[in-house]
């Protein structure tokens, strides 16, 4: 994730400014756990959409040469698309925190409600890529599962192997790359996924490094997350190219002292971002309890 970009346009000390920075920071890391699981491109100053192309046709496979040695081969088509991800996620979050609130409490106002703001906004960047990982495919084959295996969608129910074993068929038969998968749970499901045999629980095979990115384990080729932002009754099983993102302004920082009657600081986090679902929802799955 890249830094928080900050702007200053009264006397907010340095020091207090880079500090406030290094916990929204925190905070983003801490909150944005999708961000790294998915695709990111750039985003150039005066764009409004970033279109990601990718090959639509398909060859028929190799043809006889012909015997005679001046008869030509046909030319197969090359045919391509693209999937474009609109960049009008712009969003604001501003505060505004009184001298007196700020003298009087006893904690750092000023680093808690950057704490929170950064938290917020890593959660909105991850509930954008959850709304997308909703859309997966409804074209034969199908890419949403019921967990019950009935028509209709209502209470949590346990994920089973045979859930994850799918999730791993329906990608195959997309051909979709068997590196970079990623299977995201919520809480509830994550009791389930610790319950299989199966599972290979992270911390106990050491991977301290996967724990503090969020990972839990691996299972089946896929590397699970928990996340509580999704229903207790939500999986996903997907890879990292099945969502795309783009940022055009990273969390952007500034403060200025508001009217000289007010006697307060305001503070504003600002954010610009596009976030799409690719290739027609056929690089994820979307399990869901019955």
């Amino acid at each position: 994730m890249a830094d928080v970009i900050m702007s200053s346009a009264v006397s907010t000390a340095a020091t207090e400014r880079e500090i406030i920075l290094s916990i929204v920071q925190d905070e983003l890391l801490r909150a944005a756990k999708l961000r790294p699981t998915v695709t990111e491109y750039p985003a150039e100053k005066g764009a409004k959409t970033v279109s990601v192309p990718k090959f639509s046709g398909s060859f028929t496979g190799p043809a006889t040469q012909n015997p005679d040695g001046s008869t030509s081969t046909e030319f197969q088509a090359v045919t391509f698309a693209t999937d474009d991800i609109l960049l009008d996620k712009w969003t604001n979050l501003p505060y505004r925190i009184p001298d007196r609130a700020s003298e009087q409490s006893a904690v750092n106002v000023e680093g808690e409600a950057a704490r929170s703001a950064g938290k917020q906004m890593g959660i909105y960047m991850d509930n954008l890529i959850i709304t997308e990982l909703r859309l997966a495919s409804t074209a034969a084959p199908d890419h949403k599962i019921d967990l019950n295996g009935n028509a209709t969608h209502g209470v949590a129910t346990a994920l089973t192997l045979a859930g994850v074993t799918e999730a791993r068929r329906l990608l195959n038969v997309q051909n979709v790359p068997s590196d970079n998968r990623w299977f995201v749970a919520s809480p509830t499901q994550e009791k389930a996924l610790l319950d299989l045999d199966q599972f290979n629980n992270a911390d106990k095979y050491g991977s301290r490094e996967a724990l503090l990115n969020g990972e839990i384990g691996r299972i089946y080729g896929f590397r699970v997350m928990v996340h509580s932002g999704l229903s207790a009754n939500e999986c996903f099983a997907y890879h990292s190219s099945a969502i795309a993102i783009a940022v055009q302004r990273e969390v952007k920082f500034e403060s200025q002292r508001a009217d000289v009657r007010l006697q307060a600081t305001d503070y504003s986090f600002s954010l610009g971002m596009g976030c799409e679902v690719m290739d027609d929802g056929v690089r994820q799955v979307y399990l869901l309890g019955a």
